[in-house]
């Protein structure tokens, strides 16, 4: 064996190493891309569409799947899959998400908020897909399971509370990043507590 041949060898490894490295990264430069922002309107669509996908999900206290439902397990999964917002699990906690809205100037989307006659806080929470004045929203029955009903309705006049918004994202409601993203920013906080602590 010549002395040069192990030292060539060696040189195409490195070489092909290092291209597959470039594929790599340019790769991850690709997918970093942040997603385009949808509209105001595209999200109150999303948010409806998804909502009427679970319609005729039987109702499971503590459900959050197609499987069985509760009615915040539902506002969360759905605005999660619609539009990345991750809102708090139960009912009375996200009636202090947002801001209120009054009936009148609701919209596709807003979260719709009951209360039960001798209960001290919020037991109900439905989505909209309509305006105020129609007052059509969806949730999770506890008999029926997820349906339509309408805030017109006696049973529904009686009980309800008040109207939400969250879109924009605002003050207690958490905006998923994508996965990039999260991870950076995970890179970021671990940084800044490593700082801390030292």
């Amino acid at each position: 064996m010549k002395p040069g041949r192990p030292y060539t060898h060696l040189l195409q490894i490195a070489l092909l190493a290092s291209s597959i490295g470039l594929m790599a990264c340019s790769k991850k430069v690709a997918s970093a891309a942040p997603r385009p922002k949808k509209s105001p309107a595209a999200q109150q669509q999303a948010i409806v569409r998804t909502a009427q996908r679970y319609l005729g999900t039987p109702y499971q206290y503590g459900g959050t799947s197609q499987k069985g439902i509760d009615c915040s397990g539902l506002s969360c999964q759905v605005y999660r899959e619609a539009v990345g917002i991750n809102l708090p699990r139960t009912a009375d906690a996200q009636a202090e998400v947002g801001k209120a809205i009054p009936r009148s100037q609701a919209e596709p989307g807003d979260l719709v908020f009951f209360r039960e006659p001798k209960a001290r806080k919020v037991t109900h929470v439905g989505i909209l897909i309509s305006d105020g004045e129609e007052g059509r929203f969806i949730h999770a029955s506890t008999s029926k399971g997820v349906r339509e009903d309408n805030l017109n309705d006696p049973y529904w006049k009686s009980r309800f509370v008040a109207i939400r918004r969250v879109l924009p994202p605002s003050k207690g409601a958490e905006h998923t990043d994508p996965p990039e993203k999260s991870a950076s920013s995970a890179r970021g906080k671990a940084k800044k507590v490593a700082a801390t602590a030292r």
